[in-house]
């Protein structure tokens, strides 16, 4: 781990020089900037930079068209090309759900590029086939944009159909995995259903399936925590039931992946961001309930605790560090409320969310996804 972090630091301060204005920028430029925005150690010293790395990226890759086949390459050269586009592609989405914005690379400019080739085919000599590629985070992006804007959220009829349309390509892409794993994977998203081990689904299924889930609760949910809080309205919607069932399949599936990734090492820097945002509805049931939480919201609590414990360990970023803090506080009081309260009678009551706390933790206001905030770059002001 020591040589990873002084490997990346080298890297990082002899390439900085390349990416002055008026360099001849190369594909390796590109393949750099890309290894130093995901697969770097997350550790302060990168991570402080990141944001600039980030905008680094894009531009490379739109400098040097990878989002246009040329022609005049070999196959091999096409699918390298296509390859780094679609996964700087991904890792834009990525970061602005994690920071709050807006995706930089449009769906317009690489609507004629063919995603790559899977690996079986790749490294089979035959001719490569074409292939699709359906973006549904890109659509909640901009759902979430437009439902922000103070002219167009006024159309309600546009945003319906937005939605509409996001959760249909939501479903084609579940069907289409589905078929992809083995019967009854998906499962593992109930709370009491065990997966046998020794499967064949790779980790990528299980991160995909989580994502897959997490996808709705930013469609129904409201992505900020101070919204999620303070929101009555949306507490007592049926979009709040349908984030709270996918929040609670999103913990389900993560206890599963600690089973076969421990060290959270497949995604380990931006599957944070959905891991969060899937944590969030449990967060703040704790702290509003108190004692009257319920053993799924204490447990669901305990669940993502320990995977951000592990993401702690992998990253070391502030983020994880105060939400493990938020989550294990809410964790400590729900348990030595009810150890206070045992032989204690109570009335059967059920409360209204809003009589049952106002005390938001001033840690969770570091972190926003409303305009003028920047999601979980705290370092930057509004």
């Amino acid at each position: 781990m020591a040589q990873g972090r002084y490997f990346f630091d080298q890297l990082n301060r002899h390439f900085y020089p390349r990416t002055f204005p008026g360099t001849n920028h190369v594909f390796d430029d590109a393949l750099t900037a890309f290894m130093l925005t995901t697969i770097a150690p997350s550790e302060k010293s990168l991570e402080s930079g990141l944001q600039y790395w980030l905008v680094f990226l894009n531009f490379v890759v739109q400098k040097l068209d990878l989002h246009k086949d040329d022609q005049g390459m070999d196959e091999d050269d096409r699918q390298e090309r296509r390859r780094l586009w679609w996964a700087t592609y991904i890792i834009d989405r990525h970061a602005a759900l994690s920071f709050n914005g807006r995706p930089r690379l449009t769906d317009q400019e690489c609507s004629s590029l063919p995603a790559p080739c899977p690996d079986a085919i790749w490294d089979y000599p035959s001719p490569l086939p074409r292939s699709e590629n359906q973006a549904p985070q890109s659509d909640i992006l901009e759902y979430r944009f437009l439902d922000d804007h103070p002219t167009f959220n006024t159309n309600r009829a546009l945003l319906e159909t937005s939605r509409t349309t996001i959760i249909r390509n939501l479903q084609l892409w579940f069907d289409s995995f589905e078929s992809l794993v083995e019967p009854d994977f998906c499962r593992i998203a109930e709370p009491e259903y065990e997966l046998l081990p020794g499967g064949s689904n790779p980790a990528v299924a299980y991160y995909g399936l989580h994502m897959y889930h997490c996808m709705f609760v930013l469609l129904h949910g409201r992505m900020d925590v101070v919204r999620m809080y303070h929101d009555f309205e949306w507490q007592a919607s049926p979009d709040f039931l349908t984030a709270g069932e996918h929040a609670v399949a999103c913990a389900n599936v993560a206890r599963h992946i600690l089973r076969i990734d421990p060290r959270l090492s497949f995604m380990y820097r931006y599957f944070g961001t959905y891991f969060l945002q899937s944590s969030f509805i449990f967060l703040i049931l704790a702290q509003k309930l108190g004692q009257q939480s319920d053993s799924l919201i204490l447990r669901n609590c305990a669940i993502n605790l320990q995977v951000l414990d592990k993401f702690v360990l992998a990253t070391n970023m502030d983020y994880q560090r105060t939400f493990a803090e938020l989550l294990r506080k809410a964790l400590s009081q729900n348990m030595e409320r009810s150890s206070q309260a045992q032989g204690h009678t109570y009335h059967d009551r059920t409360w209204p969310l809003e009589e049952l706390g106002s005390h938001l933790d001033p840690e969770m206001l570091r972190y926003r996804w409303t305009p003028g905030f920047t999601g979980l770059w705290a370092h930057s002001k509004p």
